[in-house]
């Protein structure tokens, strides 16, 4: 099964699900007698590639998703000084001891555990909780990140590891063992904020969201390339569409 979502996500993400409608439509025009059809499968996947990859249609899709929940940015209050745990979930890691740590994290991790050392630095008591299992790499994703947060200057006693983890959902029912029911600051791309935040209500935990690794940012002067079809502009639109598959998957499975 958690093949099977991986495979169904990836055909549904706007590349490939608009290129198979392409090749749909000339296959119809090529090999049967169906060519308004096939016209209208070749132009619908045309336009809808277009239309996602451009920046004004992706951020505005996206920001729905990142705009959800403010970053944390204030500093601690006296309640704030509670927090007793840190929980950083994994993004995604590649195992290749030929290239740095650095590298073999790819954006959204590095740059979650950036988020869950700054934090840290703001409340000093409370531990770093690393999460993240091995999925289609020989070793856990929370290792990656692990040897991250020691560049970054985080001792061993305040670290902690969960490794077993491979998707959200295992994340939170794995999280709530650690933190119990102590009060803890969860750090997470902005994107995936929301569909964390309602897998993590279910195990009836509460945690503070701080997202970052935002990517739908406000652009005071576009330039103009803003309005042209760009990989960027369709790499945010793939996010989007990842995280309403994911909703609607844990929905359809009860797990929200």
């Amino acid at each position: 099964m958690f093949l099977f979502k991986k495979i169904t996500a990836a055909l549904l993400a706007p590349l490939p699900l608009c290129l198979i409608a392409i090749l749909l439509g000339l296959l119809l025009l090529l090999f049967t007698q169906k060519k308004r059809t096939g016209n209208t499968l070749i132009l619908v996947g045309i336009t809808l590639l277009t239309l996602v990859s451009l920046d004004p249609v992706s951020n505005s899709l996206l920001a729905s998703l990142e705009n959800q929940y403010a970053s944390h940015i204030q500093q601690p209050t006296t309640n704030d000084n509670h927090v007793e745990f840190i929980v950083v979930l994994g993004g995604g890691h590649v195992t290749d001891p030929t290239i740095s740590i650095t590298s073999q994290a790819n954006t959204s991790t590095l740059t979650r555990v950036t988020e869950g050392v700054r934090l840290l630095k703001i409340y000093p008591g409370s531990k770093l909780v690393l999460s993240g299992g091995s999925v289609f790499s020989p070793a856990p994703e929370a290792e990656t990140m692990h040897a991250l947060a020691n560049i970054m200057g985080v001792t061993e006693n305040n670290l902690i590891l969960e490794r077993l983890s491979k998707d959200t959902k295992d994340q939170a029912v794995n999280i709530k063992a650690i933190v119990k029911d102590n009060h803890f600051i969860l750090v997470t791309s902005a994107s995936h904020m929301p569909r964390a935040m309602a897998l993590f209500a279910v195990q009836g935990l509460s945690p503070t969201p701080a997202p970052t690794n935002h990517n739908a940012r406000k652009i005071i002067t576009p330039g103009p390339g803003y309005y042209f079809p760009n990989a960027t502009a369709l790499r945010h639109s793939e996010m989007f569409i990842h995280e309403h598959l994911g909703i609607l998957w844990a929905r359809l499975r009860g797990q929200i």
